[in-house]
């Protein structure tokens, strides 16, 4: 079970605020759910974030398509904000799922910078991914579909408009700063190549019911 709040820095934090509802997002299997305190712990997560893209050592990057810098971890990070949206995410998978307990196998965060995407893909050893969105980075006005969180998978019908099971139109949810998705980890998803010049960044959890075995990632890649 998660506590109520979390404390950031001389205040107390909700974890879950109320009158917060989950909504259905394209299809039933996708929720989200839109915070509005964001103010409370965006600047100081970004900053954070943003210091840790520094670190030659914890920070990792593969290639560009493979969702720009990741920086793995997020429980080891020694910061408040970080463990108030992980418990966010957690609450939102027990809620979604109707479930009591929460385990992430592997959290992370994506710093996009210019030219960085994420070929589509999906997520191994996990039940439910949930997407945070912190910076949706700068709007092109010549590509409004820079940067954009998408599925791409022929289970959801939202993507099959033309023929079934025929994967013809990605889905894109509208994720702002401060929204949270969540969605089964096996479907495919992606995002679209990033032409901004103000980082673009997300967090991402892969959560299950039960631990698993092992370790998610080889130690290199911590």
């Amino acid at each position: 079970m998660l506590a109520n709040t979390v404390h950031l820095g001389f205040k107390s934090i909700e974890i879950w605020p109320e009158q917060r509802e989950v909504e259905i997002c394209g299809d039933p299997v996708v929720r989200r759910i839109f915070f509005t305190d964001i103010q409370e712990y965006h600047p100081r997560l970004v900053a954070k974030i943003l210091e840790l893209e520094e670190n030659q050592r914890l920070r990792k990057r593969y290639y560009r398509g493979a969702c720009g810098t990741k920086i793995h971890h997020l429980e080891k990070w020694v910061n408040s904000e970080a463990e108030l949206i992980t418990a966010r995410a957690k609450a939102l998978f027990m809620k979604v799922l109707d479930c009591q307990d929460a385990v992430v196998d592997l959290s992370w965060a994506n710093v996009y910078r210019t030219g960085d995407y994420c070929m589509p893909h999906s997520h191994v050893r996990s039940t439910a991914s949930v997407v945070y969105c912190l910076d949706p980075g700068d709007e092109d006005p010549e590509d409004r579909q820079s940067g954009r969180f998408c599925f791409v998978d022929p289970r959801l019908k939202c993507c099959c408009q033309d023929q079934e099971e025929c994967m013809t139109t990605p889905f894109l949810p509208g994720m702002p700063s401060g929204t949270m998705l969540i969605f089964p980890s096996q479907l495919v998803h992606a995002v679209n190549p990033y032409t901004g010049k103000r980082p673009r960044i997300t967090l991402s959890w892969n959560i299950n019911k039960n631990a698993l075995p092992d370790a998610p990632l080889p130690p290199e890649a911590g």
